[in-house]
């Protein structure tokens, strides 16, 4: 059951999305905007939960902008992300930090595989931040989740033949390695394994194939291919047409 204040952020970003499918840069600019704004808000109440909702309509705006090619919408709404991840560190707020982590692993991915490299280096940057400051408050599921964000998003830039952005997120990974190794917090033995691991428990349940890790055996986690994008972005437009005819709703962010 959402919360109001999770519902009111879902709302925001549906509306983000649907001002991408029309190719209203400006409306979509306004709702990332609005949902910082927001977010900084319930930072500000300390309410860490009413978050997910923010972070979850940031992602799915940041990856519809990324199908529909519109970077300068994908680049601000990783920015606002970034922006509320420090904000967050601050607070340690850990549940929130791991859905940052999850948010900018698929957005940082999909800006690798279509080529938008500020957006996916600005994607890696906020990654580091939040691996750094996770190590530092010593948050294991956060450090762990976010050098496997790390090592995906360096994959798929190899594979793409980035090289500086595949540099750019194998650096940043060692770089929260050895301050974790510093800290004497997570080995990087158990770093390394963690991929791994993920990979060995979810071969075993046909269900949950879709969270494996990139590299590994296996159906890849969010392996972002464009001709799979253009079948679900005919779905979502005939959806999409069903909302507009029923919906006349309009921003209001007070």
């Amino acid at each position: 059951m959402f919360s109001l204040n999770q519902q009111k952020a879902i709302e925001l970003g549906q509306t983000g999305e649907k001002a991408i499918r029309q190719q209203n840069d400006y409306d979509a600019l306004q709702v990332v905007e609005y949902l910082r704004e927001f977010g900084e808000e319930l930072l500000g109440a300390n309410l860490e939960t009413d978050l997910k909702g923010v972070i979850i309509s940031l992602r799915n705006i940041g990856n519809k902008a990324i199908q529909k090619k519109i970077e300068n919408v994908a680049s601000v709404d990783v920015e606002a992300l970034k922006t509320l991840a420090e904000l967050t560190l601050g607070k340690k707020f850990s549940t929130a930090l791991l859905s940052f982590s999850k948010a900018l692993q698929e957005v940082g991915k999909g800006a690798a595989q279509f080529q938008m490299l500020d957006t996916a280096k600005s994607a890696v940057d906020t990654l580091e931040i939040i691996g750094s400051g996770a190590v530092t408050n010593r948050m294991e599921v956060v450090t762990l989740w976010t050098t496997l964000a790390l090592e995906e998003i360096g994959y798929i830039a190899s594979r793409q033949q980035l090289e500086d952005l595949s540099k750019a997120a194998k650096d940043a990974r060692e770089q929260i390695i050895k301050s974790s190794e510093a800290e004497g917090f997570i080995p990087r033995e158990q770093i390394e394994k963690y991929p791994q691991l993920i990979a060995n428990s979810v071969s075993k349940f046909a269900e949950v194939q879709n969270i494996q890790p990139v590299g590994y055996a296996g159906s890849p986690n969010e392996e972002f291919k464009e001709e799979e994008f253009l079948e679900k972005e005919a779905n979502e437009s005939e959806k999409g047409k069903s909302e507009d005819e029923t919906s006349g709703k309009k921003i209001n962010h007070k």
